[in-house]
Parts: C-alpha cells; sequence; structure tokens
C-alpha cells in the first residue's frame, strides 16, 4: 500500500514538474515573438512545438533573431545577398534544435551560453581576406545548433 501511494505521488509530482516546464518555455517563446520584427523584409523566426524550412534565396541579408522552442529548424541563408561587412545574429534554443546553412564568404564568431546541449559549427570560409562576419550570440538549453555550407 505504501509503495502504491510512493509511486501515485512520484507520477503526481512528475507531470505537475513536466506541466510547469512547458508552460514556463511557452511563455519564453511569446515573450522572444513579441520582440521580433514583424516588417516584411525582416528574416526574424520563432518556432513552437513544430517545424520550419525557409529559404532566403536572393534576400538582402538582415541582423536576425531566431527562436526554436520544443521545435526544429532549418534556415538556408546560403544565396542571401550581402551590403555589409558585419551582421549579428541573436538564437535562443529551448528543447529545440536549428539548421542554419550560410554562404562560403561568411566568417562566424559563436558567442554560446549551452546548457544540455551543444553548436556545431561545420562551416569553411573560402575567402578570409574578403569574408562577411557573422557574429551569432546563442543561448541553447537542451537543444542543438548547427551551422554549415551548402550541401554539395
Amino acid at each position: 500500500m505504501k509503495i502504491k501511494k510512493l509511486l501515485i505521488g512520484t507520477a503526481v509530482a512528475f507531470a505537475t514538474g513536466m506541466a510547469l516546464y512547458h508552460a514556463c518555455v511557452i511563455k519564453k517563446e511569446r515573450e522572444f515573438a513579441a520582440g521580433l520584427d514583424k516588417s516584411p523584409e525582416s528574416m526574424d523566426e520563432s518556432v513552437l512545438y513544430g517545424g520550419k524550412m525557409k529559404d532566403y534565396r536572393d534576400q538582402t541579408m538582415r541582423d536576425t533573431k531566431i527562436g526554436a522552442f520544443f521545435g526544429g529548424m532549418q534556415l538556408d541563408f546560403s544565396d542571401v545577398i550581402t551590403e555589409k561587412d558585419a551582421y549579428r545574429m541573436d538564437i535562443s534554443v529551448i528543447n529545440g534544435g536549428l539548421n542554419i546553412i550560410v554562404p562560403e564568404n561568411f566568417k562566424l564568431k559563436i558567442v554560446d551560453r549551452c546548457k544540455l546541449g551543444g553548436i556545431a559549427d561545420q562551416t569553411v570560409c573560402v575567402d578570409p581576406d574578403n569574408a562577411v562576419a557573422l557574429s551569432v550570440f546563442a543561448d541553447i538549453t537542451c537543444g542543438g545548433l548547427n551551422f554549415e555550407n551548402t550541401p554539395v
């Protein structure tokens, strides 16, 4: 009888904890999404409980904010038009994943804070002397972030 009550109590505590965790993540996503640029030329993206693939072919590169919350995205920046020498990318991932494809002339500088997650930079800058700097500021919690060049 004591074991049954212990198991029921543990299950209730676990379910309550999971519900509270999900509520906190949803709140963080709402706050993140409220700060996104909503203009037509914006490259800001956010996903909650889902997936997304987006190609920015022939669009002018801009500073961006990207968030993945209980979901994943693949964003292809490989054919963007660059007008500046440097751009900024702010990324927030909680229980999600991002795959970001960048042109071969981008040189990444990643500043990250990872908690139970990680970042992979698989990019190769083919012309470092004429590179476009991409400063990435990433906050990863229980998720992953991958940067790569255009697949061959």
